[in-house]
């Protein structure tokens, strides 16, 4: 039987994309994610963000990362890992939309349990 895939964006500038991507893992820190292909302009729009906070980091850039949707379940279910909406102030077009996050005690699990670490420009 094969496992079903649970596909991660993580928006964030090309430098730090490259550190995450190479270390495959993330920092023990609060983490946010956009699950799926059809959330994926969550996740450039947040690289977008964060590349224009420090524009001598290269630019908005995506961690992609793939994980056993069992996996993912898991963390779910132990609330190392929960969807959140977005605050009613963030942009218009962010309303009714949530992402994920990977809470600092889920992190490491996270990290453990993810499969393939890789970056993108965008």
């Amino acid at each position: 039987m094969n496992e079903r895939i649970a596909r991660f964006h993580h928006g964030t500038t090309l430098v730090r994309a490259q550190r995450i991507a190479e270390a495959a893992a993330f920092s023990p820190q609060r983490t946010f994610l956009a699950l799926g292909e059809s959330n994926r302009d969550l996740a450039v729009t947040f690289a977008q963000r964060t590349a224009s906070k420090y524009p001598a980091e290269g630019g908005p850039a995506l961690v992609l990362i793939t994980m056993e949707e069992s996996s993912f379940e898991s963390m779910r279910r132990r609330g190392l890992i929960r969807m959140i909406g977005f605050d009613p102030d963030d942009k218009p077009e962010l309303r009714n939309r949530f992402q994920w996050v990977v809470e600092p005690g889920g992190v490491l699990q996270f990290n453990r349990d993810a499969d393939d670490w890789t970056w993108i420009r965008v």
